[in-house]
This record gives C-alpha cells, structure tokens and sequence, in this order.
C-alpha cells in the first residue's frame, strides 16, 4: 500500500506551525465524496437542457428508439426519461455532436470501443452515412448503452448527478 505525507503549514502570531499526516492512498471513497461539485454548467444543462436542446436531438432520440426494437419504447413515450437524456446529452456534450474529450466522442461522449460495442460503427456514429446522419447512430448507440448499463435514462442521470458521469 502506498501512502502520501500531506504537510499543513498554519501561521498564527507570526510563527509558523506545520503538522503532517500520513493517509494511505487506498482509502474508500464515499458517495458523498465522489459527487461532482456544483458547477454552472451542471446547475445550467439541471435547469435548461430540455428547453435548449436542439430539435435534431428530438427527432434523432425518436427515431433512434422508434427503429430499434432493443431500445425500450419508453425511452421516447416517457417525457421523464426523454428530459433526463437530454440532461445527460447537456453535461456530456453541450449538445455538440463533435465533441471529443479524452478519448470520448459526440453528444454520448462515448469510447471507440463503448461505440462498438453497442452496434455501431464508429465511422457511422461520427459522420453518419448516405441514409443517417451522425446523431441518429449517436442516439442509437447512446440509448443502447443507457439501457444496458443503467435500465433506464432517469436511473442513469441519477448516477450522472451523484458522480458526474453516467
């Protein structure tokens, strides 16, 4: 097990006191811990996603679901779960469809390997095809892998907001 030495430096009546601790690194981490902190951009997607998402979002999220038989109707019936993937899409991507982080791409911000895994290939989930636009295999595989994972889109923005990622 490896530890770290944290050093505590404190100045009172102009001496200037240090204690130290040593914490080993293998500690647990409580939910409580790991919750993101507020942030404007996550209080901004809470409040505003469902109202600022743009309409190809909602006609991509429809037909994505409306196509595929292994994504549950409920996620485009249910208003609850539609808002709360437009949450999920909100934080993730800003609703940017080219979005890229640290190996995590579009409106999902999805790995290579999560993308193929969930049915589609990256080529089509990035630039779409002649029938398809990109966001429509980025919905596909993005509703996908929320139901494999998580069940059902309110469960996975649960664990969005208690984490700060799905």
């Amino acid at each position: 097990m490896h530890s770290y030495r944290i050093v505590v430096g404190r100045i009172a009546l102009g001496v200037l006191t240090v204690a130290t601790a040593t914490l080993p690194l293998a500690t647990q981490v409580t939910r409580a811990q790991a919750a993101p902190s507020a942030n404007s951009h996550w209080s901004w997607c809470n409040q505003h996603a469902v109202g600022s998402a743009p309409s190809v979002l909602w006609i991509r999220m429809q037909s994505a679901t409306q196509m595929h038989s292994d994504i549950p109707s409920t996620f485009w019936s249910n208003v609850t779960y539609r808002d709360d993937t437009a949450k999920i899409v909100c934080y993730e991507s800003t609703f940017e469809y080219h979005a890229q982080n640290a190996g995590q791409y579009g409106l999902f911000q999805m790995s290579s390997s999560l993308i193929v895994s969930e049915g589609v290939k990256f080529q089509q989930y990035w630039w779409g095809s002649s029938k398809q636009g990109a966001t429509w295999f980025q919905c596909t595989a993005g509703e996908r892998y929320i139901h494999a994972r998580y069940g059902t889109p309110a469960a996975a923005w649960a664990h969005e907001e208690s984490y700060g990622w799905y």
